[in-house]
């Protein structure tokens, strides 16, 4: 299980999890486990790696711009990336997995959306041209990017666009969401969202701050968060996702979950 910028190991049947790895030992399961590169060969997986730097940065540093011509595979951290489209701006929180850039890769026509950091990130870094000339001999690696691109596509159906759902209901949806791709390790439940604010909430379901607020007080009078400084913790996964209505990932923790020291 990845959190933050470690891997831990996780246990089913008690909901625990046990020491993480550091070192290069970390660096190579996270390349291993991103599911982006999970699709690829090993080996295509370790040659796409190599091509790429490491950039570790963080909170509140611009990994893109609007002119932006480099593609950052995401292995760790939570990132806010913000598209305008004339009057209309489009806000997504990515995670684990995420490749920012991956539509200009298939279109160097498109306008790049800006992306800060919401705590500590780690991303392998590629110019989108040289991954353009990549995807050119290698099929394997276009097929895993255009499977990113639906992914995100389908996550905008799934988590951001629910208008139907009360502020709560949509919220406890995004909070599932940020848990299976932007956790962090907690001492209480074993693992929480922290790096959005309010604000960023807010942006991210096209809704004020104070109805942020009002769907955060909803959520911690039904047990179902406790908030610090950008920081929730959420004392039931499986029932937050049955709030929320999405699907729990398989790997959870729940309740009374502790993290070992």
């Amino acid at each position: 299980m990845v959190l933050g910028n470690s891997v831990y190991a996780f246990d089913e049947e008690t909901g625990r999890v046990g020491h993480g790895l550091s070192g290069s030992r970390a660096m190579r399961a996270l390349i291993d486990l991103n599911p982006f590169l999970a699709e690829l060969s090993p080996g295509t997986r370790q040659e796409l790696a190599a091509m790429m730097s490491t950039r570790s940065s963080t909170r509140g540093a611009q990994l893109r711009g609007s002119v932006s011509s480099v593609v950052h595979l995401v292995l760790s951290g939570c990132v806010y990336e913000e598209s305008t489209y004339g009057e209309d701006t489009t806000v997504r929180i990515h995670g684990t997995g995420s490749v920012l850039g991956v539509a200009e890769i298939f279109n160097e026509d498109l306008h790049s959306p800006t992306a800060r950091c919401l705590n500590n990130t780690l991303s392998l870094a590629i110019p989108a041209m040289r991954m353009r000339s990549i995807i050119e001999h290698n099929g394997a690696i276009a097929t895993a990017l255009g499977k990113v691109l639906a992914d995100q596509l389908v996550i905008g159906e799934r988590i951001y666009n629910r208008h139907c759902l009360p502020p709560e209901g949509r919220l406890a949806g995004l909070f599932v969401h940020l848990l299976d791709r932007c956790a962090v390790p907690s001492a209480t439940y074993g693992r929480m969202v922290e790096g959005p604010s309010q604000s960023d909430l807010a942006a991210a379901l096209s809704v004020s701050r104070a109805t942020i607020e009002n769907a955060l007080k909803t959520l911690r009078e039904l047990n179902l968060v406790t908030t610090g400084y950008r920081q929730y913790r959420f004392p039931d996964e499986r029932e937050l996702a049955l709030f929320g209505r999405v699907r729990t990932p398989s790997e959870t923790v729940t309740g009374s979950a502790e993290v070992q020291y």
